[in-house]
């Protein structure tokens, strides 16, 4: 019994790593390919136990959308896939928190690609979000009255 659990096991872990690095080889090439094209902007919302979202905008000079991909989901099966919505507006003027045609995780990626691009233009070099486990540990802090701590 045990000798079956362990190679099950092996077989699941040896599948999710071979997905996964087919999920970062399809980052990867997407990036690079809008990458030749000009500038990037790139947005992500991580998630724990639900789906997390990263897209991609591809930008003219003027800063208006080129090109849109999204990559949402919860498993190492998903692929970017184009996301046109947003072609041919301005990213810096973007609000996507009040558009619910789109899940959460999805908005919140936008918003942050539209936050990433800001403070680029204002000569800033942008932060990464929290990821899930932080965010668990602000909530908790909130819940007992700590501040959370300031980026030096």
């Amino acid at each position: 019994m045990f000798w079956t659990f362990l190679i099950g096991f092996a077989v699941l872990y040896l599948t999710q790593t071979v997905l996964g690095l087919r999920q970062s080889k399809n980052f990867a090439d997407t990036f690079t390919a809008m990458r030749r094209r000009g500038k990037v902007a790139l947005g992500k919302k991580q998630g724990l136990l639900v789906a997390g979202a990263l897209v991609l905008f591809l930008l003219d000079d003027a800063g208006h959308i080129v090109e849109g991909r999204k990559l949402s989901g919860v498993t190492v099966l998903s692929r970017f896939k184009t996301f046109d919505v947003y072609n041919g507006l301005q990213l810096a003027d973007l609000a996507p928190e009040g558009d619910r045609r789109f899940s959460k995780p999805l908005r919140g990626a936008v918003a942050n690609a539209r936050d990433n691009y800001r403070t680029v233009l204002a000569g800033g070099k942008p932060l990464d979000p929290p990821g899930p486990f932080a965010q668990v540990g602000l909530r908790l802090g909130r819940l007992f009255g700590r501040r959370p701590a300031t980026a030096a």
